[in-house]
């Protein structure tokens, strides 16, 4: 196996991203079906053993679905991608472009972020959101109005958000990652630790963040696998390429599927949600491994690579970003009808609006932070 051109399994994971922002828009077009969003909530209904809620909930089938675990796999790709970044720029964090690496990445976040705002804030006033029985918790959960104050505090990420779109959730984390850059390109490239101790902490971290349910420890650690990835990238390689049996890849890639969906697959065998979710940092662990395949593993290589996946992975942000208002408002818009109508809506629209979303906003906010890089080289030379 080639080990040394990093190039195409970089490829790869692009195409891995656009599955993970897919998975996303399945979770929240599946939790418009009341049977499917009670066992995401601490009250909800219970699903009957064996039905098809419960395989689709308590078996490895819930990758399909998982959309928080998908979130973990972006934030593992996050830290992969940024600390590679850094490190191509030469063997020293220091090399590395900073003067221009945060208003590039303020644009490249916030432009698309506040464009998604202004949607969503649209839809809302489109097709109001009522409190209805027939759409179930997690539709009447979702804020009904949006006043001017949580827009702000939405827009600003740092602060939380207040779950009117909520998939900006996750942006607050990949802000505060982005600004703390340095410590983690830092922390993956230090010679002063072995690798086996820069990995415990990491896990460590993911543990207690589990175990406390406290949200920095959780989160910011996801980033820390990534980078850590990242710095060791030519190490895994070249334990990758000493990985020849025939059967290891489909038996690590069925290994990281069980370990990503843990938290569901015991919470089917009775154990309560508050030991399943103190293991939530195993799911953790199961999407590093998923990366790992995705980069190494010729065969997932060739599939990620496909055309239709590597389209997929270039809109993801995009259809991460404007994909839930849209399921909403057609669930709202259809509340009298099945779940299904409002689900073969938005699916459709949702994708459109992706395509449409990233050449009007996502590629203008890419051009214009690639200009302030190009910029600063056009002033240096001079």
């Amino acid at each position: 196996m080639n080990t040394t051109n990093p190039s195409k399994r970089l490829a790869s994971l692009d195409g891995l991203r656009g599955i993970a922002a897919a998975i996303v828009l399945v979770h929240h077009t599946l939790l418009t079906f009341p049977g499917l969003a009670g066992p995401y909530r601490a009250d909800g209904n219970a699903v009957s053993v064996w039905s098809l809620e419960w395989w689709l909930t308590y078996t490895p089938l819930h990758l399909v679905w998982a959309g928080n675990e998908a979130v973990y796999l972006f934030f593992v790709l996050s830290g992969l991608v940024l600390t590679m970044s850094v490190l191509r720029s030469g063997t020293k964090t220091r090399a590395f472009d900073w003067i221009t690496y945060y208003p590039r990445r303020i644009v490249r976040l916030y432009g698309p972020v506040l464009a998604a705002i202004a949607i969503g804030y649209g839809l809302l006033l489109l097709v109001p959101r009522d409190v209805v029985n027939e759409v179930g918790s997690w539709m009447n959960d979702r804020p009904t109005d949006y006043p001017l104050a949580t827009v702000v505090r939405d827009g600003l990420l740092v602060f939380g958000s207040s779950g009117t779109i909520s998939p900006l959730w996750s942006l607050r984390w990949e802000v505060i990652f982005s600004l703390a850059l340095p410590l983690y390109a830092a922390f993956a490239t230090t010679r002063r630790l072995p690798l086996w101790v820069k990995v415990v902490g990491a896990v460590m971290l993911l543990a207690i963040g589990s175990y406390l349910a406290n949200s920095y420890f959780f989160y910011l650690s996801i980033f820390a696998v990534g980078a850590l990835l990242a710095g060791h990238w030519q190490q895994v390689s070249e334990m990758a390429g000493r990985w020849r049996a025939r059967w290891f890849w489909p038996g690590l890639f069925g290994a990281a599927v069980l370990i990503t969906c843990v938290r569901w697959e015991l919470g089917g065998w009775g154990v309560p949600r508050g030991a399943t979710g103190a293991l939530t940092w195993l799911s953790v662990i199961g999407t590093a491994l998923l990366v790992v395949c995705a980069a190494f593993w010729p065969a997932a290589r060739r599939t990620l690579t496909t055309p239709p996946l590597l389209w997929l992975g270039k809109i993801s942000f995009s259809l991460y970003l404007v994909h839930e208002p849209i399921v909403i408002a057609a669930r709202f818009a259809t509340q009298s009808q099945s779940p299904w109508v409002g689900v073969a809506i938005s699916l459709p629209t949702a994708v459109l609006a992706a395509v449409v979303f990233y050449h009007l906003v996502e590629k203008p906010c890419y051009r214009f932070a690639k200009s302030i890089r190009l910029r600063r080289k056009s002033l240096v030379k001079q």
